[in-house]
């Protein structure tokens, strides 16, 4: 099983975490330079994104989409809760991230390096973040993990997203504050002990040191 993927992409990272906790064997092969052009890769994967699993002869884009094959395909251990209810809310997370807190932070992320940080545009996306992240603090009760005892995919999303929420917040001169989201910090300091977490998170900010 092949798992291409960028080190620091939160969406590689939901997925990376969701193969370590299943016990799944993966390599990440290095990607082709300007591998959203790269012949080699659009053989692979059309659309010229990361992350891009390929299992055997199977191969499928889509961090969100990639996560629920691997449930369907690997069912054990179960990273989605046993009711309907549970399972929707578990995805109603994902789908949180994935729509609005991930393209959130990959905007502030973006905005460091292309002359957008200090302008008054790039102010009103820090304040979209505090709200952002205000909203998820209002949706969520850890006990430890999201949706109870059970780690799943919609903590798995969130992972590497939480460091990002202090480093870039930071970086753009308006921290959240621990204060501001006392049940995600309280969530974070279990989920950060899990090995899939850990390494990860590891893997990020190796990835981004000068």
């Amino acid at each position: 099983m092949k798992l291409y993927q960028l080190p620091y992409s939160h969406y590689s990272a939901k997925v990376k975490i969701a193969l370590l906790e299943k016990g799944l064997a993966f390599e990440t092969p290095a990607l082709p330079a300007n591998y959203h052009s790269a012949p080699e890769f659009l053989a692979l994967n059309p659309l010229g994104k990361v992350p891009f699993l390929q299992d055997g002869a199977f191969g499928i884009g889509e961090s969100e989409v990639i996560a629920e094959y691997l449930e369907d395909r690997y069912p054990q251990p179960p990273l989605l809760p046993a009711t309907p209810e549970a399972r929707a809310r578990s995805r109603w997370l994902s789908r949180f991230h994935d729509l609005y807190l991930g393209p959130q932070l990959s905007t502030l992320y973006f905005a460091l390096s292309d002359g957008r940080a200090g302008k008054p545009e790039c102010a009103v996306e820090v304040d979209r973040l505090h709200e952002l992240v205000a909203l998820l603090e209002s949706q969520i009760e850890p006990a430890p993990y999201f949706l109870g005892s059970q780690f799943t995919l919609a903590d798995a999303s969130f992972v590497l997203s939480f460091w990002y929420i202090g480093l870039l917040s930071k970086a753009h001169g308006k921290p959240v504050s621990d204060a501001a989201m006392p049940r995600l910090v309280q969530w974070f300091a279990t989920v950060s002990q899990r090995s899939s977490a850990a390494a990860v998170l590891k893997a990020a900010e190796l990835s981004l040191a000068p």
